[in-house]
């Protein structure tokens, strides 16, 4: 053989081999369980250097930094030793690669900073406690200004004093903060949790501590294989260009969806519905009422919502990096994606926007993409359902406009003044103005609401159905023809809005082939002792519960209803370890405790 190809089969070799160098919490490269078809985006360089060179800029590419020994923590303010006040705590970030806080028993403590998450927008700093715990320190950085806060401000949405008692719930080394949980399954490729329950530890593992190639095109071994001419057959390796708008969207949506996994294993291509719990108008935390968004860069649902879909993610993003904010694919004239669809606007762009054809107040983005201040002020981002202002809807909602947002100085009034008489009658054709009120009495559990939500299950909108299903679930309707919708989204929320009165219509969903479906459903179920203690039949929600239990090891009511199951059936010591299981992540609930307690 010569030596050009024996160096070529070596090359080959370490790609394959890739899966078996994982790297695993608290390690610099230790040896892990080998995870199936993954090869690592080194081996996709060679054949793709260009783009390659393009994600290595990205902030996908460097959402993770770990801080090897004796190096300084990389951050965009350094740990020199300045003192950082809130909530009466003196936090001291360094001297050195260490945070002193206040820890466990309330006691000020300095903690080792092992990593770094996020790039552009804010910088969050990890350290490694007992157990495996990878957890979130409670100072972070907010990047463009350089200036400190207090992950409170995150949990209560605003800079303001809040009393966090140690070691209660929301401390920063409690569960809530855990990366291994919480985390990291949208920071990394090709990850487990590895939590074992009867242990209380975390064993994490992962392919790359980057959102790499594979996140958004699969597991590429078999790739790389049939292209090196080491195995024939399909090309297994995804494309997202060439699966659905819809699709390529839940790709994204993997990470950028406010959700819960429910079930491990998606992979780009798979349906997002069918793995995680996607959270919709009922959100008020992280959702205006007419659906705008209010915390992260969670764009999945308010996309959906989107009079221009279908429209991909990738029509305005280059998801292997552009080198523009946002990777956009024209910086130059953010427009340009718009124009291809709205041609007859702007040959009368004055007309249309009444501002001059060359000001800010023309562009589609000012007023249809509005930048909305998230997470308590220490961000923004582009709205993304790409809807027209509504002053009425800031009145009414406290729901930001663009016409306010271009024009802060103005008095109150002055923009709905403006606006009637620019666009008159525009409020009134404006489906955000009706959302938005239906949406706002829905979460308020106003009588009146079902009046107004009660037409939104009549949309061709999932996400606006699926708002209806959860808030009409508050009230006295049935809604069992919605467990047949077609998005699996209403689905789910109208299977917990059917439970408490019809229990049995959610039975069928226990052999619905979608994994959230069915586990939402023994979920439900097991909730209602006097409904399942009749139906001996019903103990196989067990493994359903045992495996959402798994899979959300802090998470209460799958515990909750398994210690039920298992009480029921007489199994008291089964039941107790349930409790005992989620006790370990959750030491002040009281009422699972006292539950523990009457079995001992």
């Amino acid at each position: 053989m010569s030596a050009r190809k024996v160096g070529l089969l070596l090359v080959v070799v370490a790609c394959l081999l890739l899966p078996y160098a994982t790297r695993e919490a608290g390690s610099e490269e230790k040896p892990a369980a080998p995870q199936t078809g993954w090869a690592g985006s080194a081996s996709c360089a060679a054949c793709h250097p260009k783009i390659n060179a393009q994600w290595q800029k990205t902030a996908h590419a460097n959402t993770i930094r770990w801080r090897k020994q004796d190096e300084a923590v990389d951050s965009a303010r350094p740990f020199d030793g300045e003192v950082f006040r809130s909530r009466g705590i003196a936090h001291s970030l360094g001297p050195g690669p260490q945070m002193e806080v206040e820890g466990p028993g309330g006691e000020l403590r300095s903690f080792p900073v092992t990593g770094v998450v996020g790039v552009r927008r804010i910088q969050m700093f990890m350290t490694e406690l007992d157990r495996g715990r990878l957890q979130v320190l409670p100072v972070y950085l907010e990047v463009p200004t350089r200036r400190w806060f207090d992950y409170a401000d995150f949990i209560f949405g605003g800079p303001r004093h809040f009393e966090i008692p140690p070691d209660s719930s929301n401390s920063w080394y409690g569960p809530l903060r855990n990366f291994n949980s919480r985390c990291g399954e949208c920071h990394m490729t090709g990850y487990d949790v590895g939590y074992d329950a009867g242990r209380g530890t975390y064993a994490t593992r992962w392919q790359e501590s980057v959102v790499g190639c594979e996140s958004c095109h699969g597991p590429a071994a078999g790739h790389v294989a049939k292209w090196r001419k080491l195995a024939d057959g399909p090309d297994p390796i995804v494309n997202p260009a060439r699966l659905t708008v819809e699709r390529s969207n839940q790709t994204c949506g993997y990470c950028h969806a406010e959700r819960e996994e429910v079930a491990a294993g998606f992979r780009p291509g798979d349906d997002l519905f069918a793995f995680t719990d996607v959270n919709g108008l009922e959100d008020q935390k992280h959702l205006h009422p007419d659906g705008r968004a209010r915390e992260l860069i969670h764009n999945l649902v308010p996309i959906m919502q989107s009079r221009c879909r279908p429209l991909g993610c990738t029509t305005c993003h280059d998801p292997h990096g552009s080198g523009a904010p946002g990777d956009l694919y024209y910086p130059e004239d953010p427009d340009r994606s718009c124009k291809s669809c709205h041609e007859q606007v702007t040959g009368r762009l004055t007309e249309h926007t009444k501002h001059k054809a060359d000001s800010t107040g023309s562009r589609c983005v000012a007023c249809h993409m509005q930048r909305l201040v998230i997470e308590g002020g220490h961000g923004k981002v582009y709205d993304h359902t790409i809807s027209i202002p509504s002053p009425r809807n800031t009145q009414k909602h406290g729901v930001p406009n663009a016409c306010r947002g271009c024009h802060p100085g103005e008095m109150p009034g002055w923009d709905a003044e403006h606006f009637n008489r620019l666009w008159p009658g525009a409020e009134e054709r404006n489906h955000r103005t009706k959302l938005a009120d239906a949406v706002a009495l829905g979460r308020a559990r106003d009588p009146k609401a079902p009046e107004l939500l009660k037409p939104l299950l009549q949309s061709d909108n999932p996400v606006y159905r699926a708002g209806a299903a959860w808030m009409l679930g508050q009230f006295d309707t049935d809604l069992r023809p919605q467990l047949n919708d077609a998005h699996p989204m209403v689905r789910r929320a109208a299977l917990s809005a059917v439970a408490p009165k019809h229990p049995e219509a959610l039975e069928p969903l226990l052999q619905d082939p979608n994994t959230v479906l069915r586990r939402a459903a023994a979920l439900q179920l097991a909730l209602r002792p006097s409904y399942v203690g009749a139906r001996p039949e019903l103990r196989r929600l067990i493994p359903l519960l045992e495996a959402l239990c798994r899979k959300r090891p802090d998470s209460r009511r799958p515990y909750k209803a398994l210690g039920y199951l298992f009480t029921m059936e007489g199994e008291t010591q089964k039941a107790l370890e349930a409790y005992e299981r989620y006790l370990r992540l959750n030491p002040w609930d009281g009422a699972i405790r006292a539950a523990a307690s009457r079995l001992k």
